[in-house]
Order: structure tokens, then sequence, then C-alpha cells
């Protein structure tokens, strides 16, 4: 297997990163910077979590864009399909928790920092910041993010995953952060 090969160009200047390969994509084509991503997401208010979701909301647009503009093919496919499922989980637990947290904190209440993910999407239920639609989607996508590990699993890689079932997901992030 090939390693990763990394260049610096510069080193006070980290976009200069592997300037000297083959450009991917256009211009009009590069992911929003994280910072458009940060203000999609102004409502959550703890500074890294927001920053953190607007690093993986960037990829996730750069995965998209990676899928839509060149041939995937079978395997592969599925594969990606899986890896952005697992970035679009990890969003909304991140998201989840920060915004339980932030109505714990207004009510005064104390929030138990190791609550598991099962147990956040239900208290994000009934705090009323996600809908039932919502907390049943965030919990099958709870349980397709929890099939990422290739240990005694029951189905083949190369058909687990769809395009039709990520684009679920990602209607359902994106519903979730414009009523936010």
């Amino acid at each position: 297997m090939e390693l990763l090969k990394k260049t610096i160009i510069d080193e006070d200047d980290r976009r200069t990163d592997n300037s000297d390969k083959k450009k991917l994509f256009e211009k009009d084509r590069h992911p929003k910077v994280a910072n458009d991503h940060k203000d999609d997401w102004a409502f959550v208010k703890d500074t890294r979590t927001r920053e953190n979701i607007a690093y993986q909301m960037q990829y996730l647009e750069f995965l998209t864009y990676l899928y839509n503009d060149y041939q995937i093919y079978l395997t592969i496919e599925s594969l990606l399909c899986k890896n952005i499922m697992a970035i679009i989980a990890g969003v909304v637990e991140s998201a989840l928790y920060a915004l339980v947290n932030q109505n714990c904190e207004s009510a005064g209440l104390e929030f138990d920092v190791n609550t598991p993910p099962v147990k956040l999407i239900q208290e994000a239920y009934d705090m009323e910041i996600i809908n039932k639609y919502e907390k049943d989607g965030f919990h099958n996508l709870r349980k397709l993010r929890n099939l990422i590990h290739l240990k005694g699993i029951e189905y083949q890689e190369h058909d687990a995953y769809t395009v039709d079932e990520v684009n679920k997901y990602l209607e359902l992030l994106e519903n979730f952060r414009l009523k936010n």
C-alpha cells in the first residue's frame, strides 16, 4: 500500500500544503470556508464545538463534491456513503450535546458529560430541541454509525450503504440546522 505524501511549501501558510499536486476541483467547487459553516451553526454557543462542527461540515461538503463530480464505483461508493453517515452522526451528536448542555445551563440544571448518545437524543426530544421525526432519524443514524466495526458484521460492505440513505440523512441534518 502506498503511503500518503505531503508536501509543505510554506511553513507559515498551511493553505499552500500540497499545492504542487493536481487540482481536484475547480474554484467554484471548493467547499465553503470553515467560518461560513461556523456562522451556519451559530446557535451552538460553545465555540470549540461550533468550530469542530464547521470543519466536519466542510469535509462533508468536500465528500459530496467528490461523489458528485467523479465516478465512484461499487465498494468505494458504499464505503464513502458509510463514511459520510458516520460524519453526519458525529455532527448530530456534537450539536445535540452542546444544545442539551446549553438548555441545562439556562435552567440551572447539571448536565452529565458522559450522557450516552441514546439518552442524549431522548433528552433533546424531551427539551423540544428536536421533534419526533428527528428523534427517530437520529436514532436510526446512530445505529448505522455503530455498524462501522468490521468484526462480526453480517453484511457485505460493498452494498451495505446507499446514496439514497446518505441523502436522507444529509436532508435530516440540514433541516435540523435550519430550524435552529
